[in-house]
């Protein structure tokens, strides 16, 4: 894979856009169009508890 096509699939990447977006590459209006198209994965999550958190507060 090249360069600029590896750079091309990175370009909505969340820990790039802000580079993007200050180096002119990349409009917010583009990322706000992107993420919209992003399908809702809100059933995906689990509310199960962290029983790790308990255990840090006691220490």
């Amino acid at each position: 894979m090249s360069l600029a096509k590896a750079m091309k699939n990175l370009k909505f990447d969340k820990r790039l856009t802000e580079w993007y977006i200050n180096n002119g590459q990349l409009t917010k209006e583009e990322l706000e169009a992107y993420l919209k198209t992003l399908p809702d994965m809100a059933h995906n999550i689990d509310l199960s508890e962290d029983t790790d958190s308990e255990s840090q507060e006691q220490h």
